[in-house]
């Protein structure tokens, strides 16, 4: 719980101030309020602004005005009531004249005007209100001429609701009509607060409000649903409440058409509105079970219409959307759910999460993230004599919620007002929402008999761009017609090489022709399946131009595959016959009819060279290809005509194949990629040169073919392409690369694009027939992408739920187009599973196949494919993509390729792990070196989350049967719980150079990993790593080096861990001599980076090593230095005042920099010092940039200047503290106990070692510092008397505090910095001020910080 600011009430005197004429108990609903005012943030106090501007166009009667405000105050109780400090009361006061602020605007300029209008309201929104001093309602007008005035009125929220403000219009207007026209208003005495609250109070007593939340209790049975809305940004530690706000105009006929929908369905215009936006969070979310708040007014239930105050409870309506539900069925559902609700209103939101097992706490609001609310019709009846109006609600700079959506205006002119969390949101999300939200709108009310899976969500303009692919193909050609088509065109022209053989389009055509008269003569059928185990030779390519002529579908076997897997196939696909090679030729078990490929070139001499009179329509398949199955059995995908013709028309154009190209042919035939190379030259008129199985397999062969045979185009894998590079391919060749099957690494396209006419990256899967996006390679020092669809090919990133993700967002690939396959043979549960109806087309039963692969659509609006979703692991509560850093990793110069996985997963050791294949040119003494250089270069593209703890250098990766990368095996070397991999052979493959473990070499290396590795809890650790990466922070540096100095009798200074963060690197300082063992005060904590360095001055314990987590979590281009006090080494002598420690420090940082500008820092007692350097510097002539203080109190002792004085404000203190205590004790028993019993504890440690023995070694083991050093800053602080200065400060002050202090607000600096001081709440508490997880949130903000004074 945090713990209580008590300023308020320290400050209060229930004397000052009007009188009071009534108190009445606060509802409980004030209750809420008044704790979140008093336990949060001035942020979350803001929050409750409510502004509404009144412009009045005409002659307007400002006496009149006036008077008319102070009636409206005198009238409403709640307009003149504040709060008891202890929270419990509310306290009427006597009426009194409300100050209207004037301001005359009429000499500036429209523009000027606007501008002042606009920051007038977010002064407003920026307004601080005091609940216990008043007043709640603010005024101000402002005059734009004579006849045009502005009318802003701001009120907090706990004495104003929505309904208030309408009440609040109509009487402001009546009893102003009536002042105008020098008349007495008459107005009917409105109920009164006090009476409300009254009767309110005696309700929570009541049989009857235990009935109301008994209502709400039984809603919320069983588990509690937690609604889940995407947001741009992780949401942060603690709330935040900073907010935007975003208003949006329905169209009137969308208006109209809605209410009438309504209407025939039975239902309000509130309900309709409420039922969509549900809907649409069921879109957003997948969830079916959801959570949406719903403000309702108490005015209305209990007939006082004109009672103004705040009354509203805050409804949790739980509802149930399913795909299968019609939106009108749902609309009636809700209307009786909403009646229901309405019936139980006076609820308290509060007392309702006590009763329910909800999680609390940190930066998700339990229960209701998501409000929305009706606040039609508030300007109704409203009127100013002789005045037109036009009523402006002012969004609020701050919001409790993460969404908050309001519905204002009337039913006839509406304004969707979209309030949000601005940590969470970017503004063009909120507008893609509310495109959803009027699309949504508009399809119900169009037809209201729509499935709520059935309605389509708008699609980002990049996608539409994205997907421009409509191009005209022969849709209803067949592969065979278009061969047939060319071999007419060019019958004399090479069709294929295989060695000295060369077989003619006109011979390629005819002898499949007779090769497939031969097949139906055996009984061959269309729609057979026909399959094929043959060796490489033209004769391959005849058999399967033959087959598909027949109207069959050839299925390619491999012949190295495993005989029961070839059965399998042969079964599972019902093939009719099996055509094998004679060499090839097995009894395989499948009742396939076996023919002899030699023995049908023989017999089919008798048969016909012209083509079979067989009908073969282009969706009919040509071919069906197994591929590997998450159950351990292949899948057959089932490829038609239409889908082979349109890759191969596509692929002629990009990446393009001319007549004159020979391309040459390497993969086997149950490769989907084989059908490219094979086919692709037959339609385009070019020569397909097969090259045999030998050649294929070997590098030096196959770059000697290449150079031989002359060829211009060859397709592979990035295997392949470096088994060339391997034989020693350096010479360019005129040779079109077409390179894919697995992610091209960036360090191979660095190789292949000098030595190719062109590379093209191509990416796809089986199902969607071989490619699907193709990228040509220009830039290899550029990210590598896949690019953009082939011709009639669409692609899409989704979430889990299948919703398109705005671009730049990782998600799934899915696919669409004219090259999704028709499923997998004889799985249809599979086939639906990864096959689903397309919810972005327009063609009626379109389908889009899940890839499983992870990508993002890029700002360039090319696509990105970032590996396997199941290589998705979650480490520390995020969600981290594998593929996105091995692609980064990719990019690094030096490393070839890599693989990342997680180390030790569900445990707290859980890590990354990237193995990586380095260049030939690196040593094992480089490591170091090139490891910390990786890191820096990943930090830059990273968060810090996904930069890999551990990396190895593998000397190569593991391969499956199938040729991909076993990350299985490279598992089992990351965690040593899983099998060690074995070669084929059955021996363990050899131990790869690991930059994760070097054991030490030297006695002392051996000691300080002996010391380092319990503390860190760890069974050992490598001479490379580095202290913090493996988890070490400022205590347990403490009890290393204390440990150090009982083994050693040598102490070192903690700040050399900065810059010696590993074993080698501590020993090797260990070995030098005492006196080469530098104290400097200026640690260089992060030296690197570009920007103005920050100096961060030591708090009391005299340690920077604290400051780690903050400087790592800074922008990487942000230097962070720590300044230690003078003395830590036991030798120096410690300086005696602030001012000389001050001057030291100044002279230390002027020695690094004599220019400046300077940005500097302390905590807690540090910022004292640091405030007095910046007096320094500024009064030399220099130029202070930033100065911030982290939780600094200048206490009033620190203001007086004689010793009198002094010991005045240190008991003033102490009687303070007691004071405070005890208050805190009362509020927070729990946490003021805890905290003392921790103070007490280090007390009690700190004396016990220090007069331990009456030994102050004692004291320096433990703490790392001299007693002597601690003390005489002591007397330091104690003596220092502050002075003002013309300064900027910026105040880090925590919102958990247990301390007293006679300012808490300000913490004392107010008459001090009279430059201003800018307060920033930090979460934490002031002892683990940069523990995490608040290290994160607090560098995010003085980065910010830091920024902003550039």
């Amino acid at each position: 719980m945090e713990a209580l600011d008590t300023s308020h009430i320290l400050d209060f005197d229930p004397f000052a101030g009007p009188e009071i004429v009534r108190i009445a108990p606060i509802t409980e609903p004030q209750a809420e309020i008044w704790a979140a005012y008093l336990l949060g943030s001035d942020d979350a106090n803001r929050a409750y602004n409510e502004a509404v501007a009144l412009r009045l166009a005409g002659p307007l009667d400002r006496a009149a005005l006036q008077r008319a405000l102070d009636a409206l105050v005198a009238q409403h109780e709640a307009l003149r009531a504040t709060f008891s400090a202890d929270g419990r009361h509310l306290c009427i006061l006597a009426p009194e004249p409300l100050p209207l602020a004037y301001h005359d605007l009429t000499q500036q300029t429209p523009a000027e005007q606007r501008q002042w209008l606009a920051a007038h309201a977010q002064m407003e929104a920026e307004h601080v209100f005091s609940l216990t001093e008043g007043p709640l309602l603010r005024a101000s007008l402002a005059a734009l001429s004579a006849t045009d005035h502005c009318l802003t009125l701001t009120a907090h929220h706990i004495v104003c609701d929505g309904w208030s403000i309408g009440v609040m219009l109509q009487d402001l207007g009546q009893l102003y009509s009536a002042y105008a026209q020098q008349k007495l208003p008459f107005l009917p005495v409105p109920p009164a607060f006090g009476d409300y609250a009254d009767d309110q109070a005696a309700f929570y007593q009541s049989a009857e409000y235990e009935r109301v939340k008994q209502f709400w209790v039984e809603q919320y049975q069983g588990a509690v649903p937690v609604l889940d809305v995407p947001t741009d940004f992780p949401r942060p530690a603690a709330r935040t409440y900073a907010s935007r706000r975003q208003d949006y105009p329905l169209p009137p006929p969308l208006l109209g058409a809605l209410k009438k929908m309504g209407q025939k369905a039975g239902c309000s215009f509130v309900t309709t509105l409420l039922a969509g936006f549900e809907v649409l969070l069921y879109q957003l979310t997948g969830q079916t079970d959801l959570v949406v708040g719903l403000p309702a007014a108490g005015q209305a239930p209990l007939g006082a219409a004109r009672l103004v105050g705040h009354c509203v409870n805050l409804l949790p309506l739980r509802s149930r959307p399913t795909g299968e539900l019609r939106f009108v069925d749902y609309l009636k559902q809700r209307k009786t759910a909403l009646f229901d609700a309405y019936d139980h209103q006076n609820l308290t939101f509060g007392s309702l999460l006590k009763k329910l097992p909800v999680a609390r706490g940190g930066g998700r609001l339990p229960l209701v993230p998501v409000v929305f609310n009706i606040d039609l019709g508030l300007g109704d009846a409203v009127a100013f004599h002789g005045l037109t109006h036009q009523l402006t609600s002012l969004p609020r700079a701050y919001e409790n919620f993460e969404l908050f959506v309001n519905a204002s205006g009337s039913e006839a002119a509406m304004t969707v007002e979209w309030s949000y969390n601005a940590a969470l949101f970017e503004p063009a999300t909120i507008d893609q929402l509310m495109a959803r939200f009027e699309q949504l709108l508009t399809e119900v009310a169009e037809n209201p008999g729509v499935k709520l899976q059935d309605l389509r969500a708008p699609l980002a303009p990049a996608y539409s761009a994205l997907n421009a692919t409509a191009q005209p193909y022969p849709a209803t050609q067949t592969l065979h017609q278009l061969v047939t088509a060319q071999a007419r065109a060019t019958p004399t022209k090479t069709a294929v090489q295989c060695g000295s053989t060369e077989v003619s389009y006109q011979q390629l055509d005819g002898r499949a022709n007779r090769f497939a008269h031969y097949l139906l003569a055996q009984g061959v059928r269309p729609g057979d399946v026909v399959a094929l185990v043959a060796d490489r030779s033209p004769d391959l390519l005849v058999a399967l131009l033959a087959i598909v002529k027949c109207g069959a579908a050839y299925l390619p076997l491999d012949p190295v595959y495993p005989p029961d897997r070839i059965a399998y196939m042969l079964a599972d696909s019902n093939a009719r016959v099996l055509i094998a090679s004679a060499r090839l030729r097995h009894d395989f078990g499948a009742p396939a009819q076996a023919l002899v490929l030699e023995e049908i070139l023989v017999a089919m001499a008798g048969y016909s060279d012209q083509a079979p009179a067989v009908p073969v329509t282009s969706d009919q398949l040509a071919y069906v290809l197994y591929t590997s199955g998450s159950t351990g059995q292949p899948k057959g995908v089932q490829v038609t005509h239409r889908n082979v013709v349109n890759l191969l028309c596509a692929m002629q154009q990009v990446p393009g194949l001319e007549v004159a190209n020979k391309f040459l042919a390497i993969t086997t035939i149950s490769f989907d990629i084989a059908g490219l190379e094979l086919f692709l030259p037959l339609v385009a008129g070019a020569t397909v040169v097969l090259a045999e199985a030998a050649e294929a397999r070997d590098g030096h062969l196959l770059l000697q073919l290449l150079e031989t045979a002359r060829i211009t185009a060859m397709q592979a894998t990035p295997a392949t392409w470096q088994m060339l590079l391997d034989a020693g391919w350096t010479r360019p060749l005129p040779l079109k690369a077409l390179c894919g099957g697995e992610a091209l690494p960036a360090g191979l396209a660095r190789q292949l694009v000098p030595l190719c006419q062109s590379l093209w990256n191509l990416y796809g899967p089986t199902e969607t027939t071989i490619w699907s996006a193709v990228k040509q390679i220009t830039d290899p020092a550029a990210p590598i992408t896949i690019g953009h669809p082939i011709a009639n090919t669409q692609f899409y990133v989704v979430d889990e739920n299948l919703r398109a993700v705005k671009p730049g967002t990782v998600g799934e690939l899915l696919i669409g187009g004219d090259g999704v396959t028709n499923g997998y043979l004889h799985r249809p549960e599979l086939t639906r599973e990864r096959f689903i109806a397309n919810p972005f087309g327009v063609s009626p039963g379109a389908l889009l196949y899940r890839t499983g692969d992870l990508g993002r659509l890029l700002p360039s609006g090319e696509l990105q494919c970032l590996g396997r979703l199941d290589q998705q692991v979650k480490l520390r509560g995020y969600r981290i993509e594998l593929g996105e850093i091995e692609h980064a990793l990719a990019t690094i110069d030096g490393i070839k390729a890599a693989v990342v996985v997680a180390g030790a997963p569900n445990t707290p050791q859980a890590h990354l792990h990237a193995h990586v294949l380095a260049d030939d040119n690196w040593l094992p003494s480089d490591l170091d070196t090139r490891l910390n250089s990786w890191k820096k270069l990943l930090n830059k593209q990273l968060p810090a989350y996904m930069v890999p703890a551990k990396f190895t250098i593998q000397p190569n990766f593991p391969l499956t049967a199938n040729g991909k990368i076993d990350r299985l095996a490279l598992a089992s070397l990351t965690d040593p719980g899983l099998a060690a991999p074995t070669t084929s052979t059955g021996q363990p493959e050899a131990v790869p150079m690991k930059v994760g473990y070097i054991g030490p070499r030297t006695d002392v290396e051996k000691m300080v990993a002996a010391i380092w590795a319990p503390l860190l809890g760890l069974e050992k650790v490598s001479v490379y790593d580095d202290f913090f990466e493996l988890g070490g922070h400022s205590l347990i540096a403490v009890q290393a080096m204390a440990q150090l100095a009982q083994e050693t009798g040598k102490r070192l200074p903690l700040a050399a861990l900065f810059e010696h963060p590993t074993v080698e690197k501590i020993a090797s300082m260990l070995e030098l001599d005492s006196k080469f063992i530098t104290w400097d005060s200026l640690v260089p904590i992060k030296p690197g980076g570009t920007k103005t360095p920050l100096y961060i001055v030591h708090g009391a314990g005299l340690n920077v090593l604290i400051f780690n987590a903050l400087a790592k979590n800074l922008d990487s281009e942000q230097p962070v230095y720590g300044l230690q006090a003078r003395g830590l080494n036991g030798i120096d002598e410690p300086l005696g005042t602030v001012e000389e420690i001050a001057a030291h420090y100044v002279a230390a940082i002027v020695g690094r920099d004599a220019v400046g500008p300077y940005a500097l820092a302390g905590y807690s007692f540090g910022g004292i010092i640091a405030y007095e350097m910046a007096r320094q510097l500024t009064a030399s002539g220099k130029k202070i940039k930033a100065l911030v203080v982290f939780d600094t109190y200048a206490g009033e002792e620190y203001c007086a200047k004689s010793n009198l004085k002094k010991r005045f404000f240190r008991l003033k203190y102490n009687v303070g503290m007691l004071i405070h205590n005890v208050i805190l004790l009362g509020k927070n028993p729990r946490g003021i106990l805890k905290h003392r019993y921790t103070t007490a504890k280090l007390a009690f440690d700190k004396y016990y070692l220090r007069f331990r023995n009456k030994e102050a070694n004692q004291h320096e083991l433990f703490f790392q510092q001299p007693l002597r050093v601690e003390a005489v800053i002591d007397q330091a602080a104690r003596c220092y008397v502050i002075s003002p200065q013309d300064i900027t400060l910026d105040l880090f002050r925590v919102k958990e505090t247990f301390y007293y202090m006679h300012d808490a607000h300000y913490m004392g600096w107010k008459n001090l910095a009279l430059g201003g001081i800018n307060i920033r709440e930090i979460p934490g508490e002031h002892n683990l001020l940069f523990a995490p997880p608040h290290d994160v949130e607090i560098a995010n903000t003085l980065q910010n910080v830091l920024d902003g004074y550039n």
